[in-house]
Order: structure tokens, then C-alpha cells, then sequence
């Protein structure tokens, strides 16, 4: 007997079509997404659990780094790489910028500036960008990680542009560059994400108290201890510098999906 050609299996078939036609219809997330005006580059980072902060014999351990578990609920898009000075002028005055710096962070920002990136940026109703929060930050920073650093327990300036002349116990002493590095000039961590350690301080969208906001990542100005995973340091919202610049991150859309 050709079941095949039989009433109910022509009906499966249809409706077998039809849940593939509309499964396809979703979109697809991708695990790295290009934002058109800028060509800032974005990694999509997976739901999941982590622990935060650092234990108490961790070198460098602050008392505001307890130790907590964290639980992100949602994959998101974190950009690989901070904010480079091409990107911000793009997106804000549309001025020109040397060739040679067109790689180096944007720096000399505060918190409000960094906000008024992310409305215009978010001005189209396409995609929804924003700060990380800080959670988030250390969620992508440490790749599934769980050491001081994404690279182990020790850092080297081969590795990350900070103040090699302040290296913790354990550690050599490195080079001390004195200004920001082209982003990318070090390997990604685990998860594709460049220069989390060192290079120039990014704004979280949290609070520290009541009068300052959360900073993440360290700098080259600051020694090793800066640039460790769960050091947490702070500035006025109204604060800006020659090390201190920001990292976006993308929410997904209704829509999308993960493969």
C-alpha cells in the first residue's frame, strides 16, 4: 500500500512544511553581528550562571568583591572591542579623525556622554544598545573563567596594556606603555572579547553609591590590581579622563533567536 499517497499523510506532510516554513521565517541570532553605521563588531555571549567577585585570598581582593552567584538570563551582544574614536565621531559630530588614531578608545568621556552614544545609536528603533551592567561586564570578561584573570592568575603586559611597574606578588614587572593602545593589539579572551584587562577604564550602567557609578576593566594608567576581573572602581557621573572610555552591549530583539 503507497501510504503516501494517502489523505492523512499528504496532511503531515503539509503541516510538517509548514512549521519548517515558519521556523525559517525566525531569525537566525548569529554569534557575531556587525552594527552597520559604525562596523562595531559584537559577540554574542550565552545565558549562564557565574560566580562574581573574588575569594579573599586573591591578591589585590577588595572588601566590595564577596563572592556571589549571578545568573544571566538572557544571551546578549557585547561589542569586541571598546569604543574606538572612528566609532564615536561617526555616530556623534560626523568630524574627522587622524588615520593614526582612528583604532585608539575614545576616552575623555563621563557617563552622560557615553549615555548620549547609546540614544543616538539606539535613535532608529532597529536594535536597543546600552551600557552593560556591571554583572555583565564581569560575565563577559571572565569567558567562563573563574581565576583573577581571563588568562590565569597572572597577567602580563604581553597580554593586556597596563602599568607593568605595578605587578602583584607573583608577578614580573612589565612594560608601562603610558597611553591607550589601538583596540584589538591583544588577544581576545574565550569568548572573542578584546582588551577586558587594561587599555582604558569602561563605564557599567550601575551604581556605586549614591554619588558614583561603577568603572570596570582598569587602564593603562593603573597597575595589575586594576585590571583584575572583580575589581570594582568607581567615578562621579560627571567625570571624564584620558583613561576612562566604554564598552556597548545589544539586547536581542523579539524575533531572534538561538541557534
Amino acid at each position: 500500500m503507497k501510504t503516501a499517497n494517502a489523505p492523512g499523510g499528504r496532511a503531515l506532510g503539509l503541516v510538517c512544511a509548514i512549521a519548517l516554513l515558519a521556523a525559517c521565517s525566525r531569525p537566525t541570532t548569529r554569534s557575531r553581528w556587525i552594527e552597520p553605521t559604525t562596523g562595531m563588531k559584537f559577540a554574542l555571549l550565552p545565558a549562564g550562571e557565574f560566580l562574581a567577585g573574588s575569594p579573599s585570598s586573591e591578591p589585590g581582593h577588595q572588601d566590595d568583591e564577596t563572592q556571589h552567584r549571578v545568573r544571566i538570563e538572557r544571551p546578549f551582544y557585547m561589542a569586541t572591542h571598546e569604543v574606538t574614536r572612528e566609532q564615536w565621531v561617526k555616530v556623534m559630530n560626523g568630524g574627522v579623525v587622524a588615520t593614526e588614531e582612528k583604532r585608539l578608545p575614545q576616552v575623555n568621556i563621563n557617563w552622560y556622554d557615553a549615555q548620549q552614544f547609546v540614544d543616538r545609536l539606539n535613535s532608529d528603533h532597529r536594535w536597543h544598545f546600552r551600557l552593560p551592567s556591571e554583572t555583565e561586564w564581569e560575565y563577559g570578561c571572565r569567558a567562563g573563567t573563574t581565576a583573577a584573570y581571563y588568562t590565569g592568575q597572572l597577567l602580563s603586559t604581553a597580554e593586556a596594556n597596563y602599568n607593568g611597574d605595578g605587578p602583584l606578588p607573583g608577578q614580573a614587572s612589565g612594560e608601562n606603555r603610558r597611553h591607550a593602545m589601538p583596540v584589538g593589539s591583544f588577544p581576545p579572551n574565550q569568548w572573542g572579547l578584546h582588551d577586558m584587562h587594561g587599555n582604558v577604564w569602561e563605564w557599567t550602567n550601575d551604581v556605586y553609591d549614591a554619588e558614583r557609578r561603577v568603572i570596570r576593566g582598569g587602564s593603562w594608567r593603573f597597575n595589575a590590581d586594576s585590571a583584575r576581573c572583580a575589581l570594582r572602581y568607581h567615578h562621579r557621573p560627571q567625570d571624564s579622563g584620558d583613561s576612562l572610555g566604554l564598552r556597548i552591549v545589544r539586547d536581542l530583539a523579539d524575533g531572534e533567536r538561538t541557534r
